[in-house]
């Protein structure tokens, strides 16, 4: 018989019970109650039907499965040739490909008679014929005119035709005069200089110094304090005017050495600019570092940007910093120079060192050092008095 599977309504568990066919109860196999599996009455015909669940038939036999031969790679029927040739990711391929080689073309042709059209423009600006009042325009009249057979040039003359004229006219090269001129006031002045530098002293020398009567007492406390005599140079190069009234030149000293020296032309001659020859200023550097007056004086000195800060002169973010370097003595102290960088003057420092691209700048400018000076190397600039070291 089979076997079916229900929930026994006493103990409400799964079971398998053998039914039949025919109305029958069985005993639960878990709970023993009485579970009725089938029962009909004839009066009321009413049927009453325990929870029945799908029978358990009995498992179908299995069937070994059958061992296959080993599946080996099966060539593909038909021409590999005809298969590529109908795959369709290989059409749109080729597709794609002839799109873009007519769009290059179409680019390349346009480019040719853009280029044909504007070879054609530029040939009709050329010949475009010229029209004469009551005449045929001629159509092979050209813009272009032969070129005309000039005139030898006389050496030293400058030929030329003026504007709207038919003739030529010769100029004389005035820069031949002028060049004459400058090259015989740099000579005369070259002369006066070298008297200058081999004068026996200071005396001889300021019979050629421009503003003689000033700067004399100046040179006497110089040399007072500095060698007097001859000053001992190889040559005098580099000649150049400056202005109409100043001319600049180099003077090369035995040993090595250099030093600008500015020449004044005046009425009575070449004069050489003393002070600027030798840096000098009010007082003596040295005299000027060994008694540290608050005063100002006047000084002519080498100026390039630094950054040395301490003592009464520490605050970097108020103050700008600049090296100054006197010549007028052998060996002189170098002296740092501060002045507030929101003022003017700093600003105008600033200009004529950038102007030299953070090179030294000659300045002239006032300097005193503070009330209570504790180092004999850092003073106020008081006063920037002009760029260069030649009074104007």
């Amino acid at each position: 018989m089979p076997a079916t599977t229900l929930v026994c309504p006493h103990c409400e568990k799964t079971v398998e019970i053998q039914a039949s066919t025919v109305t029958r109860s069985r005993p639960c196999p878990e709970c023993g109650e009485i579970v009725m599996l089938q029962m009909a009455e004839k009066s009321t015909k009413t049927k009453r039907r325990a929870l029945l669940m799908g029978q358990n038939e009995p498992p179908a036999p299995v069937t070994p499965p059958q061992t296959k031969a080993f599946d080996e790679p099966q060539p593909l029927p038909g021409d590999a040739f005809e298969r590529m040739r109908m795959d369709p990711e290989i059409h749109q391929f080729r597709r794609r490909l002839v799109i873009g080689a007519v769009f290059v073309t179409v680019i390349v042709v346009g480019l040719l008679v853009m280029a044909i059209l504007r070879s054609s423009d530029d040939q009709r600006l050329v010949k475009q014929p010229v029209e004469e009042e009551g005449t045929k325009p001629s159509a092979t009249a050209s813009m272009i005119q032969p070129e005309e057979i000039q005139p030898p040039v006389t050496s030293g003359n400058l030929v030329f035709r003026p504007p709207g004229s038919e003739q030529l006219k010769t100029a004389q090269a005035t820069t031949n005069k002028v060049n004459t001129e400058s090259l015989a006031k740099l000579a005369a002045a070259e002369a006066v200089l070298g008297k200058f530098l081999q004068a026996a002293d200071w005396k001889q020398r300021a019979l050629l110094a421009r503003d003689k009567l000033r700067v004399a007492p100046l040179m006497s406390a110089y040399y007072a304090k500095n060698a007097d005599g001859p000053i001992p140079f190889d040559s005098i190069v580099e000649a150049a005017d400056v202005s109409a009234k100043l001319s600049e030149h180099v003077v090369v000293f035995q040993g090595g050495g250099r030093r600008l020296a500015t020449v004044e032309h005046t009425a009575e001659g070449p004069r050489v600019d003393w002070e600027s020859f030798v840096g000098a200023g009010e007082m003596a550097w040295s005299d000027f570092i060994d008694s540290k007056p608050a005063t100002p004086s006047l000084f002519r000195v080498l100026v390039s940007p630094a950054g040395h800060y301490e003592n009464q002169f520490g605050n970097p973010a108020e103050l700008a910093c600049y090296s100054l370097r006197n010549i007028s003595e052998p060996g002189a102290k170098v002296v740092y120079g501060y002045v507030s960088k929101s003022s003017p003057m700093a600003r105008e420092i600033d200009y004529w060192v950038q102007k030299s691209n953070d090179a030294t700048v000659p300045m002239i400018l006032r300097l005193k050092f503070p009330l209570d000076a504790t180092a004999d190397f850092q003073v106020w600039i008081h006063q920037f008095v002009q760029s260069g070291w030649v009074l104007k």
